[in-house]
């Protein structure tokens, strides 16, 4: 079991920073991003995805840190936060197509209006995606239960905010006063009391 808390925590340290920086690079510079187009935008990305993921895999014993062992509740609650990510990812899913879900409305002049989701869990919640990363994450996280993880988890989430705000401007600049109505009554992780996701499929 040690074993396989030290592996996944290897990967989470090689992949969640990137994952953020990605995000934190695409959204505050979307019209730089459209003006090359998405193959560049991608190359370069992907590049310094995999540069910050290697000098990452090097840091990797320093950033887990202490290794709190094997805590079975939190075990069990973290899989049940995991379960629960899974759940909203289906959900999420659901309502994009691949190239919305790999992000090319972002950075393509051709389809950056796009269309605004707001059906399904979109009419629950505006960020169901940002959601369940920070629910997953911590789940994630619980279970492999190392000191340096729950900082990286805090580190990261606290950029991924800063992500949604971002990308909050990023949409109303795309969709106007249609973004700014939908803002005003759909909350951005937390759902209202009784509201549904609108999936027929539900």
């Amino acid at each position: 079991m040690d074993r396989t808390r030290l592996f996944l925590g290897v990967i989470l340290v090689v992949s969640l920073p990137p994952a953020v920086l990605f995000w934190l690079l695409i959204h505050p510079f979307a019209r730089f991003w459209r003006g090359l187009g998405p193959r560049p935008s991608y190359i370069i990305s992907g590049v310094l995805f995999i540069l910050l993921g290697i000098a990452l895999f090097r840091l990797r014993a320093t950033i887990m840190g202490h290794d709190l062992g094997t805590n079975w509740a939190l075990f069990l609650a973290g899989c049940i936060l995991y379960l629960i990510s899974a759940r909203i990812s289906v959900l999420t899913r659901r309502q994009l197509d691949n190239r919305t879900f790999a992000g090319v409305p972002e950075i393509s002049p051709e389809e950056s209006k796009g269309t605004l989701l707001k059906e399904g869990i979109y009419g629950a919640v505006r960020h169901p995606r940002y959601l369940a990363v920070m629910i997953g994450i911590a789940g994630y996280t619980m279970v492999v239960n190392y000191v340096g993880l729950y900082l990286l988890y805090l580190g990261s989430m606290a950029a991924l905010l800063l992500v949604v705000i971002f990308e909050e401007g990023e949409l109303e600049d795309r969709f106007g006063a249609e973004y700014r109505e939908y803002r005003s009554r759909v909350p951005a992780f937390i759902p209202k009391m009784g509201s549904r996701t609108g999936d027929p499929r539900e």
